[in-house]
């Protein structure tokens, strides 16, 4: 659908979201209404009351050629997150864009996991292998008191966007930022760690080639496959991590959902006990962890 400028003159906050809206289903986007009301709110920096109090006041020029912009991008399949640059995760804000994944809500049953598991265990010291955005780093030492983590990534790109969540968050006291390839420029030493987290890239080769054009084109692929199996970095992490974690001490992944059988059998294997298989609340296999004998 093409709007010509004209069309834009004098127009209110309410006819700028109908097109916007009108826009978005023309290029088959399921939640166009959605869309174009979040990209309204962005644009106008304000909240859901204040958009409907003010939806028959005309919008100013340079805010209609902003969210036009911004509809364009959207219509062409830029996830929404990284047009405003922003994603709510377990209650918190976190920055975003196409450095990192999106934190999504299925990783939210990870860190409630351990939030819970924090209520009769103390967790002191941890490591996250692979942060990202670092949004379950924040996340965690955001809910769990004295918690410091060691968060680590391959890419230097993805910890320049940690960073800005860490110091958003004011949790630099408890967050340190590290670039590592798993545990290979890793200081730690060995048998002091209470937990090690991850959220690998876990997708197979096989099943990238299936994934939504906004996923597939859009995010970064590094870090969604590992460019086989999908079970690459549970095998790497759990056999090298072992080392670091106390007796005792706990090590937790999210998994896709068909690989619950497959990552238990890795922990066993390198000789974890206590290996639990945790639902998301689509009752899928989203989280295993196990603790070092």
């Amino acid at each position: 659908m093409r709007i010509e400028k004209n069309q834009l003159k004098n127009v209110t906050v309410n006819q700028l979201m109908a097109m916007g809206r009108d826009i978005l289903l023309s290029y088959n986007k399921l939640d166009a209404a959605i869309d174009a009301r979040l990209l309204a709110l962005h644009v106008l920096q304000c909240n859901t009351a204040e958009l409907i109090m003010h939806g028959n006041e005309k919008i100013a020029e340079h805010l209609k050629e902003s969210y036009m912009y911004m509809i364009a991008r959207r219509a062409q399949g830029t996830p929404l997150q990284y047009i405003t640059n922003s994603q709510e995760f377990m209650g918190l804000e976190f920055y975003v864009d196409e450095r990192v994944l999106i934190p999504r809500q299925d990783t939210e049953t990870l860190v409630e996991t351990i939030i819970e598991y924090s209520k009769k265990h103390v967790l002191q010291q941890a490591v996250e292998i692979g942060t990202g955005s670092g949004c379950i780093s924040v996340a965690l030492a955001h809910y769990i008191k004295n918690l410091h983590i060691t968060s680590m990534d391959i890419c230097e790109n993805a910890l320049d966007v940690a960073r800005k969540n860490v110091q958003a968050h004011q949790l630099e006291d408890y967050i340190t930022l590290a670039n590592s390839d798993v545990f290979k420029a890793y200081d730690g030493e060995e048998e002091s760690l209470d937990m090690i987290v991850s959220n690998p890239p876990y997708i197979t080769f096989e099943e990238c080639k299936g994934l939504m054009q906004e996923v597939k084109e859009y995010e970064p692929r590094k870090a969604l496959t590992d460019g086989g199996d999908g079970l690459k970095f549970y095998r790497e992490i759990t056999r090298e991590g072992k080392k670091y974690l106390k007796q005792n001490g706990l090590l937790a992944y999210e998994i896709g959902y068909l690989q619950g059988k497959d990552v238990c059998a890795i922990l066993e294997q390198e000789g974890f006990t206590q290996i639990k298989l945790i639902q998301d609340l689509a009752q899928r296999d989203r989280v295993v962890i196990g603790t070092k004998i």
